[in-house]
């Protein structure tokens, strides 16, 4: 499978070998929520998309993703990522993940509930808090979750919703994800 990424043209370096991001990503097109429960149901044979490179299945689809709305393509350059060895890899049914069914069904249920502890304390809202945390570890929402069972009960619910591992993959426009391991590297060869 060829996997493609646009990047900015100013500073663009083709002889670079780009390595594991060191940190945690935060998304940029999916609420907190999604990315929340989206790690907190991942299988572990699954790329994370906190530490993963995020790419398109043809180069006019990598640029129209690195672009996006009302920036020029032109300032980008569309590339062929090229792997040291095969990483970990998932692509999903849609161009990009602020499109999957999920973000509005998970956020519909969410607003729902939200909207039932209208008349509530602080202290019952506040009870759903960590849903909204930036980056929570499935770790965490699990330590959030004991002893604390609305928060406990609306992860279950909303974990039985999530659909983004399950789903099926649209091989011609589907986003894909890859995460490179620590021994593991990749370059970028412009098309076009």
């Amino acid at each position: 499978m060829n996997i493609f990424r646009a990047v900015p043209r100013a500073g663009f370096d083709p002889a670079r070998l780009h390595t594991r991001h060191p940190g945690t990503r935060l998304p940029a097109n999916v609420p907190y929520l999604v990315d929340n429960l989206w790690e907190f149901t991942r299988p572990a044979s699954m790329p994370s998309r906190r530490k993963s490179v995020y790419a398109s299945p043809s180069a006019s689809l990598a640029l129209d993703g690195a672009a996006g709305v009302g920036r020029a393509q032109d300032g980008f350059v569309a590339c062929r990522v090229v792997c040291r060895y095969p990483p970990t890899c998932f692509q999903l049914s849609v161009t990009d993940a602020r499109y999957h069914p999920d973000v509005k069904a998970l956020q519909k249920v969410v607003h729902a509930r939200l909207a039932d502890l209208g008349p509530a304390g602080l202290q019952d809202k506040l009870a759903l808090a960590p849903l909204f945390v930036p980056g929570m570890t499935p770790d965490e929402l699990h330590a959030a979750m004991e002893g604390n069972a609305a928060l406990r009960d609306l992860v279950q619910e909303l974990a039985a919703l999530v659909t983004l591992w399950t789903g099926t993959p649209d091989p011609d426009a589907g986003e894909l994800f890859f995460e490179i391991d620590e021994n593991n590297v990749y370059s970028l060869h412009p098309v076009g």
